[in-house]
């Protein structure tokens, strides 16, 4: 079995944190981890780039600026846009990246995790086309 590449533990960002916990359940880490290192395995491979810069555009391309609330005024329903925090805009792209991956058929969690956020910073994909919805819905 091939040996593959190990990343930098202790330089992890604040955003590659929040992909752990989001793929973590039932409070497997090191399985969380594990899926996480052949992810940017993948992306190397694929992409022949850093995958941090891969994954760090991919987040940046499906941050949400806005989010669609529903308010009740005067017995009608009205959708408001609401501007997001940074916080909170980047933890939707994440979990949106995450859901579209899960939602993607035919490969491990890994490689259509990677897929998606070769796709997310190429302005392509599932969740980018969330985001470009849900900024057309508040335009209107």
């Amino acid at each position: 079995m091939a040996r593959t590449k190990k990343f930098p533990k202790n330089s992890i960002s604040e955003p590659i944190q929040m992909i752990h916990q989001r793929l973590m359940r039932h409070g497997k880490k090191r399985l969380a981890e594990r899926i996480f290192q052949k992810t940017l395995n993948h992306i190397q491979s694929l992409t022949k780039q850093d995958p941090f810069l891969i994954i760090e555009n991919g987040i940046r391309n499906t941050t949400p600026s806005v989010e669609i609330r529903s308010r009740r005024i005067a017995g009608t329903v009205y959708t408001l846009p609401i501007e997001l925090s940074v916080d909170r805009g980047v933890s939707r792209a994440i979990r949106w990246i995450l859901i579209a991956a899960k939602k993607r058929s035919g490969n491990t969690l890994d490689l259509n995790l990677a897929n998606e956020f070769i796709d997310a910073s190429k302005k392509k994909g599932t969740a980018f086309y969330k985001k470009e919805e849900i900024q057309k819905l508040s335009e209107i």
